[in-house]
């Protein structure tokens, strides 16, 4: 096999799952594109494609070109129905999209106005503004360094944040235990089928069937329904935790839910204070954490009571993170217990949602940061209640700054079984994002001083698990 060298500036990181992903294309339907090498026989285009096809054992044809005209490459061994040949299409387009781009390397090759004869934007950065120097003591890149680039678009779909979120699973996080199946999405959440299989389970009945006698309905017609409960991805958790929290700092959680917030503080050595209503929740959290952590990790600790009481019961405690995910009004509905925010109307959730705020912040250190992850909620009208605005104002009311925000891009999943129903008879969007909100208590010209540089160069969480 010819040896090419491996472009040194290679503008693209190749993340774990798509190099596995690589490999089973060339494994299972053969060489697709051809990659493209200079006179230097460095290559220009197919880094992550060579090194895979290289370790296979794959030979390689060397075609000489100007650049004046296209190469072509006909597969005779693949027809337009053959099986091989679709999977093929499909993996051309997919491996690329599971690879990111080295954002610090091409910055640092292009300047601003290049970019953007290309088009070339990342998120919403203003490039014209960037200036980005070459630092001969800079260690990693800037994924390196912050495991995430720091952008305000986070997308949880790309291979590096899933080859993180696995690592994090694989470690025994079981946050959906004690979330029983009592917890369901609301009725203004679902897919209109839903809907319409309601009108005709009321015409069948003489009267308006019950919630679970709905699920009963669309699980015997094989209709899609809504009915499980969302799951906290423990990648957020950690950027927020390393990004926001001081060293060893105090995190208080009034909306703990299920175990995944709690375990990440314990695996980065930091101390966590949650509060649930459910007790079963509670119980599971406690379970889940004992099975996963080690001995000398500082344990999470869970208090089974109203938010509400949040300054009663940490009367005695100061706390250096606020950290939530609060319930989407009654997007999900948690339990039948009449102080449980997801049963209330959004009016009343509203004025109960600020208080916890307000008394949340309280309990936070001087010059530390708060941050909350929402989502707008539609109404039983169909229309959004402005919850993502209502909880900005909400800690702006409670004496914070507003100093962050970032969408948290989050799987497609079932929505694309749903969305086109869902658009055509209301044109409602797809909704695949969420807010990630930061805000500061104190002076935010004390940051620097409070919060150091960031490394994770040589992060080793994961090396001894």
């Amino acid at each position: 096999m010819m040896e090419l060298k491996f472009d040194p500036r290679n503008y693209r990181i190749h993340t774990d799952k798509n190099k596995r992903l690589i490999r089973k294309s060339l494994e299972d339907c053969g060489a697709g594109r051809s990659i493209l090498f200079d006179k230097d026989d460095c290559i220009i285009a197919g880094n992550g494609v060579y090194e895979q096809a290289k370790e296979l054992g794959l030979p390689v044809r060397i075609i000489e070109s100007d650049g004046t005209e296209l190469i072509a490459i006909k597969r005779t061994d693949l027809s337009t129905e053959d099986s091989r040949r679709k999977a093929l299409a499909l993996a051309d387009n997919y491996t690329t999209d599971t690879s990111i781009f080295d954002v610090e390397a091409i910055l640092e090759d292009f300047s601003a106005g290049e970019l953007d004869a290309w088009e070339f934007t990342i998120g919403d950065i203003d490039l014209p503004e960037i200036e980005i120097k070459a630092d001969s003591s800079r260690a990693g890149s800037v994924q390196d360094k912050f495991i995430i680039p720091p952008f305000s678009i986070l997308d949880s779909r790309q291979g590096r944040w899933q080859d993180r979120k696995k690592a994090w699973i694989d470690l025994g996080i079981k946050s959906e235990v004690g979330r029983g199946e009592e917890l369901t999405f609301a009725r203004s959440a679902q897919p209109p089928r839903v809907y319409e299989a309601r009108n005709s389970l009321r015409d069948k009945l003489g009267y308006d069937p019950s919630w679970d006698e709905l699920i009963t309905y669309c699980k015997e017609h094989d209709i899609l329904l809504m009915d499980g409960t969302s799951i906290f991805d423990p990648v957020l958790c950690e950027l927020a935790y390393r990004w926001f929290n001081i060293y060893d700092g105090v995190i208080l959680d009034p909306f703990a839910g299920g175990s995944v917030r709690g375990v990440v503080a314990s695996k980065l050595l930091m101390q966590y204070y949650g509060i649930d209503l459910r007790k079963e929740q509670i119980e599971a959290n406690y379970k889940n954490a004992e099975d996963i952590l080690l001995s000398d990790e500082p344990k999470p600790y869970w208090v089974c009571d109203d938010s509400m009481n949040v300054k009663e019961l940490f009367y005695k405690d100061k706390f250096d993170l606020l950290f939530t995910c609060p319930p989407y009004a009654d997007l999900e509905v948690y339990s039948d217990d009449p102080r449980d925010l997801s049963n209330m109307e959004y009016r009343e959730f509203l004025v109960n949602y600020r208080t916890i705020i307000q008394r949340s912040c309280d309990l936070l250190n001087e010059n530390r940061f708060a941050v909350i992850v929402v989502g707008e909620v539609r109404g039983k009208d169909g229309t959004y209640y402005n919850f993502v605005q209502d909880t900005i104002e909400a800690f702006k009311d409670a004496g914070l700054h507003y100093y962050n925000e970032m969408i948290l891009v989050t799987s497609i999943g079932s929505l694309a079984l749903r969305v086109t129903k869902q658009f055509n008879n209301s044109r409602k969007i797809g909704k695949t994002h969420q807010n990630v909100l930061v805000f500061y208590k104190g002076d935010p010209k004390r940051i620097k001083d409070n919060f150091p540089e960031l490394d994770f160069s040589d992060d080793a969480l994961f090396e001894n698990e």
